[in-house]
């Protein structure tokens, strides 16, 4: 066989593979085209494995998509139920709080306390005045705690819409002078406060601060609706306000926890008591209250909302609602209410309300001689009391706060963290 059929052979052959792979080609676009994918496939060998690796794809994917989704559903319900179980322990708090301030209005905490007080004053001695332990309960527990607004200085009566200016004005620029704070302070916050846009000599107001900065906002010329909203005045800063710096931060002597006396029972004398031993555990515990000898001083704390306050009744500065109860205010407060409020004056009258609070303002006569504190600024009684309850279930707690007026059963203001 020559070299020139050889030649014609392997063309022969090459155009017949061509019309092969031409033809099985058409068949399988024409088949592809009328049947579709599947019904293509079905008729292969390899139908059922592809088939079948498809369907355990599509498993796979699913599945891990709703394991995830069933494991994050199953977290968020738990976590649900967690807050929920909280919220009401909280709620049931802030009730519980409402029945001992009550309780105590009533006189009906007579007798549940060494100290007896009476039931038309507020003192330290009273019932809402302990610090509660926390109570445990089923998978969770409930802690509460009940301070005393009227003990602080309402900042919203600084200026109202009748008066330039009031008492409260005065006795905030001593307080910030006491803590070594710039006295401009005051002025600030009762441009913040009052109704007009004429400025307080080292204050600001909207059209010479507020309205310049890079965020530009409005003086409230209002009641504050918060304390915090101090943080917007001018000069307040962050160190002020939550006593981290600042002024004589760091350079006083003698501060002590607080000023309210031994208002909590020995628990560790109490745990060790037997019954043979009771009468002279109890005669021990009452010796120990007896003899107990309070240090007095000014408080450790300096932040602004252990010494202020945002509600009570600004219409009318003189109301009751915003008077500062002696039996209560905190040593830093008492020291601001007149330039006569020296150390040794506070600490008589501290040491005095430890004794036997005072029944009204008049037993004050002698100590404090500033006739408009004693008539217009001080009382004996507290109206409006900060509530906390915190709820604890699992792993999730949940803290409410209300500001309460127990008289009118009603609250200025309230919050869920």
């Amino acid at each position: 066989m020559g070299r020139r059929s050889i030649n014609q052979n392997i063309v022969k052959s090459f155009k017949r593979a061509r019309r092969y792979f031409l033809d099985d080609y058409r068949r399988r676009e024409r088949a592809l085209s009328e049947r579709g994918i599947f019904g293509y496939l079905r008729g292969s060998r390899g139908y059922v494995l592809i088939i079948v690796l498809l369907v355990t794809a599509m498993l796979v994917s699913i599945s891990a998509e709703f394991l995830i989704t069933a494991q994050t559903n199953i977290n968020y319900v738990r976590k649900f139920s967690d807050r929920n179980r909280a919220h009401s322990i909280a709620m049931t708090g802030i009730e519980l709080c409402k029945f001992i301030l009550e309780a105590d209005k009533r006189g009906m905490a007579a007798g549940l306390l060494l100290q007896r007080a009476d039931k038309n004053i507020d003192c330290y001695q009273d019932l809402w005045a302990l610090r509660f332990p926390e109570i445990p309960l089923e998978n969770g527990s409930l802690k509460i705690r009940i301070n005393d607004e009227n003990s602080k200085i309402n900042l919203s009566v600084l200026a109202n819409e009748f008066t330039d200016s009031t008492p409260y004005y005065g006795i905030t620029q001593r307080f910030f002078m006491n803590l070594g704070l710039p006295i401009d302070l005051a002025d600030c916050i009762i441009d913040w406060v009052d109704i007009d846009d004429a400025r307080f000599p080292y204050g600001a107001e909207s059209s010479d601060y507020y309205l310049s900065l890079d965020e530009p906002y409005r003086a409230k010329n209002g009641e504050l609706d918060s304390l915090d909203e101090l943080l917007l005045v001018r000069g307040v800063t962050p160190q002020y306000y939550y006593g981290l710096g600042g002024g004589n931060y760091g350079k006083e002597e003698n501060l002590v926890d607080d000023n309210m006396g031994k208002r909590q029972l020995n628990t560790s004398l109490l745990a060790e008591m037997t019954p043979e031993k009771a009468k002279e555990a109890a005669l021990e515990f009452e010796k120990d209250l007896s003899n107990l000898e309070m240090k007095i001083g000014r408080e450790k704390s300096r932040r602004f909302s252990d010494y202020f306050r945002a509600f009570g009744n600004r219409a009318d500065y003189l109301n009751e609602l915003n008077r500062i109860n002696i039996n209560t205010a905190s040593y830093r407060v008492l020291s601001s209410l007149s330039d006569y409020m020296t150390d040794d004056v506070v600490s008589e009258i501290i040491q005095r309300r430890s004794v036997a609070p005072f029944m009204s303002v008049e037993e004050a006569r002698g100590l404090i001689n500033d006739e408009t504190v004693l008539k217009n600024v001080l009382s004996v009684k507290s109206y409006i009391f900060r509530l906390e309850a915190t709820g604890k279930a699992g792993d999730t707690s949940l803290t409410i706060i209300g500001f309460y007026h127990r008289d009118d059963k009603r609250f200025f203001y309230w919050s869920e963290e």
